[in-house]
């Protein structure tokens, strides 16, 4: 029991005593789960959400018509973080202006959450769900989001918005 993290990889090794017999053969059955990969006597997995008993099976066969099982139930809970956001205006006139940025990013129910905001790979002050942002020359920018549950440990990926704003100069003449 314990707490995975986005696409934390499980690993089961058959420790069977007759592990490496050339008699027999094994067979693994992880239900709910992704990315099962078979290596050697590791099997490999991923689960994307929460499970409540999940069942595990190792099962050993021989052309004699021996079989044997070995089974686990196990509850998994994936700390699920995936970033997202919005901002409240993609277009500033005039030279300067400030945006506001949202979270809409996924997560458990369970956790404190930080949000780390940046701004063309500069990080910015505040760690809410909403933040601000100054911007005070004219460009393009880009935004990107990282939450963190700080009682876990578990983070999202980055989520990166390419060229999202675009602070437009002011109009001038003489």
């Amino acid at each position: 029991d314990g707490i995975l993290c986005n696409g934390e990889l499980i690993t089961l090794t058959n420790t069977s005593s007759n592990y490496g017999s050339t008699s027999g053969t094994f067979s693994w059955n992880i239900e709910g789960a992704e990315n099962i990969v078979e290596q050697g006597p590791n099997v490999t997995f991923v689960y994307s959400e929460d499970i409540t008993n999940a069942t595990w099976r190792l099962t050993y066969s021989d052309e004699s018509g021996c079989e044997s099982l070995h089974q686990i139930e196990q509850s998994v809970n994936v700390d699920l973080i995936i970033a997202d956001f919005t901002v409240d205006n993609e277009v500033i006139c005039d030279s300067e202006g400030v945006i506001e940025l949202i979270s809409t990013s996924t997560t458990d129910l369970d956790g404190a959450f930080i949000y780390n905001w940046e701004v063309n790979n500069n990080p910015i002050s505040g760690t809410s769900p909403t933040n601000t942002h100054t911007f005070s020359s004219p460009g393009t920018y880009s935004i990107g989001l990282t939450v963190e549950n700080s009682d876990t440990g578990c983070s999202s990926d980055l989520e990166y918005k390419e060229n999202l704003v675009e602070i437009v100069g002011e109009t001038m003449f003489s």
